[in-house]
């Protein structure tokens, strides 16, 4: 897992980000975010700055029910780093959803 260790830093960023429709690049992958609506957005980590490398993961979160729902990761513990570093801001007020299979 120490090589997922920039995912802290990716949701660190992701949850203190002030728009929730942008776009950025955190340890060579691009993030891009979209929201319709206050208090939730969703996610989409690139492999790359080049968002036609692939997808490493699509997830989304609702701030108002403290919801995290992943829909796609490539890895297990992609998946737990991703879940781990939710908890980390958030604690046991998380429900968490995984849809990765």
């Amino acid at each position: 897992m120490a090589r997922l260790n920039y995912i802290k830093t990716l949701i660190d960023k992701v949850t203190m980000a002030t728009s929730d429709n942008c776009q950025f690049v955190c340890y060579g992958h691009l993030v891009e975010m979209q929201s319709c609506m206050g208090g939730f957005f969703a996610a989409t980590i690139y492999r790359t700055k080049d968002r036609y490398e692939g997808e490493l993961a699509t997830f989304s979160f609702d701030y108002w029910r403290k919801h995290l729902y992943i829909e796609q990761s490539d890895s297990t513990p992609l998946t737990e780093a991703i879940t781990s570093a939710f908890r980390g801001i958030y604690g046991n007020n998380l429900t968490i959803a995984i849809d990765t299979t």
